[in-house]
């Protein structure tokens, strides 16, 4: 039997930005963007969903870093590049287990 893959689409990811984001995930997404406060140089985010972290990221990361977020769900990916428009910021859909990135 295959997995049940979710879609992410249509008014989901919007709905899961506003909704479930500030609740569940931007206190952690501040935790581990602190983390990050001041780095240089290039990131890559991966399950990047919505873009709640890589926002916290771009608040707090240098002024020369870049940021590459990416998402298995395409839709999830273009609504973050939606509502977060920073130079910085790469959006890509990626699947985590096969990056398209060299080591």
């Amino acid at each position: 039997m295959a997995a049940i893959q979710p879609t992410f689409a249509g008014a989901l990811p919007a709905a899961y930005d506003s909704l479930m984001g500030p609740i569940f995930f931007e206190p952690f997404a501040r935790a581990v963007a602190d983390r990050f406060r001041g780095a240089s140089g290039a990131i890559l985010e991966t399950a990047a969903g919505t873009g709640r972290l890589t926002r916290a990221l771009a608040d707090v990361v240098a002024a020369d870093a870049s940021i590459t977020a990416t998402d298995l769900a395409g839709p999830m990916i273009a609504h973050a590049a939606e509502t977060l428009t920073d130079p910085r910021i790469t959006w890509q859909q990626a699947d985590a287990q096969r990056l398209p990135f060299a080591d």
